[in-house]
């Protein structure tokens, strides 16, 4: 996951631990770049993907505790991590003015809930969202206006946009059947979207096991 202008990526781990890669620099004969690892939290068991903070001087990251993900904030300074959400929580994803995340709260039979927080942990009222599993992938556009999900049946996904405001729904594409979208990505200014589309294309061939034999 990169921040900014892409020189600062966040990573978990062997171990669950949270750490941060940043380009240190370039040696000039060899052009090879060098890279600097530094562990940010070494006792978090990391469940899931981090964010970036708008801010760039904290991730967000779901750590187990109790059993049970909840999002916490890890310092890049080295400060112990703090608590957001003390409730099950996952797949963060901030606004990009930093006024709020939106996270995926527990799974209820084949589906969940979407619901957002203050940076501070408060809770924010949202119109009714449920996506169903495996479609944990969640997106902040518009300066924080409407979000951006993945929707659709088991195997197969569109790209949708709901209003934070209104709750309405909108498909943004219409992807053949025989490609799934398993993930995608929001540009920092929120103008492009990026996903990747799997296709299951196989041939049927005839293995004449006789040819050639001795």
């Amino acid at each position: 996951m990169y921040q900014g202008d892409a020189r600062r990526r966040a990573a978990c781990l062997s171990g669950g631990n949270v750490r941060r890669n940043a380009y240190a620099g370039k040696d000039r004969k060899r052009k090879a770049k060098c890279l600097l690892v530094r562990a940010l939290a070494e006792s978090l068991a990391v469940h899931g993907a981090p964010a970036w903070a708008p801010d760039g001087r904290s991730i967000t990251v779901a750590a187990l505790r109790d059993g049970a993900p909840r999002l916490v904030r890890v310092p890049l300074d080295g400060s112990p991590p703090v608590p957001i959400v003390e409730s099950y929580s996952t797949d963060p994803s901030w606004s990009p003015d930093g006024r709020f995340l939106v996270y995926s709260a527990a799974e209820v039979g084949p589906s969940f809930d979407v619901r957002a927080v203050t940076a501070d942990g408060q809770p924010i009222e949202l119109p009714r969202i449920r996506l169903s599993r495996g479609a944990r992938r969640i997106g902040v556009i518009e300066g924080g206006a409407a979000l951006i999900v993945l929707r659709g049946e088991i195997g197969h996904s569109d790209l949708w946009r709901i209003d934070l405001a209104s709750g309405e729904e909108r498909r943004l594409t219409d992807i053949a059947r025989d490609f799934a979208v398993s993930d995608f990505d929001v540009s920092a200014d929120g103008s492009e979207v990026v996903f990747d589309r799997r296709s299951d294309d196989s041939d049927v061939v005839l293995i004449d096991r006789s040819a050639g034999a001795r």
